[in-house]
């Protein structure tokens, strides 16, 4: 880790209590690898200006991060009324330092160089990713996966960029539009449209945890399904396998997104929209007494035409269908006939919805980068700097757990990512 000064000691964990934000901080700290980034980072300034050392700007990145300030200039006027933290990054054990706090233009030339070793931050909330994995064995068992829309609030670029604008200027955001579907007082269906310009964040988390597993910032018009394929795609083989389910809102439901998520031997629970024509209420299964809507729910049609729901007994992993009875006699479903309706887990049993209610993990991990972490409110511009400080917030999240898993604590890591409520 990239800690410079000796670790502060605490006689119990009451003090750490009230210490807060400073031992999340310490958390942090303890729990990042980022060795091989500092000795990058140090090998790239090589025999130039050392006035700030590279292992102090980090801690103070990092720190940054974990006080949840919106701006540097917020930040820095916490370092000056803040001695603590002053020790804790490294501030006061050098004696090149030409002012107490680094000025502005520091921070900014920082970050600068760490966005252009994106690459180096990635492979490290990979490395963060599977130590979790492997202190905490059910890690990533069930995972909740959700796109996030980070609004600009620049103004859109002009057709004629200016060239002096520089990096205030807002180059990559795009405009992006999210659907609600919904079914008005009339009984019809009804589309609402919310427009966003900027960015978007895929994420996909650990619901037991609220940890975020994989990433990734694209333009707010990506699409979101092929985003959250690539992540698959990309996630260590080792926590994919591990992997048993995967839970995503109606945005998500295509047959093949399914496909592609049970590809990867993982089961899909994925909420499904209405795209039957109108009017059309249920469909038979194949030439059988069967019939299904299209949420799942499946129905015995007698002699006289009357339906009755079946129960659901169960999935046959072998023959890959549902089970259900009707009057005691089984009957089978095969989720190929049609792989949106019918999932390995039946959408019309108790498991799907237990289950389903896992995906508000991830909506309560966006809350958190919105609300803690000021995303709902930044001054951030361009792509290549919002996912550096994207990675840096999930990465920070990560390390804190890690941190306090190296304590010997396992329980309650959500509640490290959530920045302590003012009195």
């Amino acid at each position: 880790m990239a800690k410079i000064i000796s670790q502060m000691t605490f006689e119990n964990y009451g003090q750490i209590e009230i210490l807060g934000d400073l031992e999340r901080l310490r958390l942090a700290l303890e729990g990042m690898d980022d060795e091989a980034l500092m000795i990058r980072l140090e090998t790239r300034r090589g025999n130039g200006r050392d006035d700030y050392p590279i292992r102090v700007l980090w801690n103070l990145i990092i720190a940054m991060k974990v006080f949840g300030h919106r701006t540097v200039a917020s930040f820095r006027r916490e370092l000056y009324r803040n001695s603590q933290l002053r020790v804790i990054c490294g501030l006061s054990y050098f004696s090149r330092k030409r002012h107490l706090v680094p000025p502005h233009r520091v921070f900014t030339n920082f970050l600068k160089l760490l966005a252009s070793m994106q690459d180096e931050v990635d492979k490290m909330f990979t490395e963060a990713v599977m130590k979790l994995s492997e202190a905490l064995p059910a890690f990533g068992e069930n995972a909740a996966g959700d796109g996030k829309f980070l609004d600009s609030y620049a103004n859109r670029q002009n057709k004629t960029p200016n060239p002096q604008a520089g990096d205030r200027a807002e180059t990559d955001a795009q405009w992006g539009v999210k659907e609600y579907h919904y079914v008005d007082k009339n009984g019809k269906k009804q589309v609402k449209k919310e427009s966003h310009y900027g960015f978007k964040a895929h994420i996909i988390c650990d619901v037991k945890t609220e940890l975020p597993m994989g990433y990734n910032v694209l333009a707010a018009n990506s699409d979101e399904k092929k985003a959250m394929q690539d992540l698959l795609a990309a996630m260590p083989e080792a926590l994919r396998d591990r992997m048993k389910h995967l839970m995503l809102d109606r945005g998500y439901d295509s047959t093949k997104m399914i496909q592609v998520i049970k590809a990867a031997g993982i089961t899909p629970i994925v909420d499904i929209r209405n795209c039957w024509k109108d009017g059309e209420v249920t469909k038979q299964y194949k030439n059988t007494d069967m019939v299904y809507d299209y949420k799942g729910n499946v129905f015995f049609v007698d002699t006289c035409g009357n339906q009755h729901k079946m129960i659901y007994e169960g999935y046959d992993n072998q023959k890959k269908c549902l089970r259900y009875s009707y009057k005691r006699k089984i009957y089978k479903i095969y989720t190929s006939f049609d792989e949106r309706v019918f999932l390995p887990v039946a959408r019309d049993s108790i498991k799907f919805e237990r289950l389903y209610k896992g995906r508000t993990a991830v909506e309560r991990l966006n809350g958190r980068l919105d609300r803690d972490y000021m995303f709902e409110d930044h001054c951030i511009r361009g792509l290549k700097k919002m996912k550096l400080m994207v990675s840096l917030t999930l990465l920070t999240m990560n390390a804190m757990a890690l941190g306090k898993i190296k304590q010997g604590e396992t329980e309650h890591l959500a509640a490290l990512t959530r920045l302590p409520q003012a009195a």
